[in-house]
């Protein structure tokens, strides 16, 4: 999977398992740091990275690629009725 995203002062690339950010220096983040800064709002990423880390998880989302990178917190437990 290969996403390119375009903003007036940046570049965005979203491919394989990393996030790419174009602002006049090249940054990039693995997908799974950019959706714990988006869920949590902490997270070792620089800052174009941040500003941008919604629209990656909307397109994400959309595209339905996110599942492969998230899996879902949710367990199912067994219960014992008399």
């Amino acid at each position: 999977m290969k996403i390119k995203l375009g903003y007036k002062d940046k570049l965005v690339e979203i491919e394989k398992d990393w996030v790419y950010v174009f602002s006049g220096k090249l940054y990039g983040a693995p997908i799974t740091e950019i959706f714990g800064y988006y869920t949590k709002g902490q997270g070792i990423i620089p800052m174009p990275l941040r500003e941008i880390a919604d629209d990656v998880v909307r397109v994400l989302l959309r595209t339905g690629e996110l599942e492969r990178y998230v899996q879902p917190q949710v367990s199912y437990g067994e219960s014992i009725s008399d």
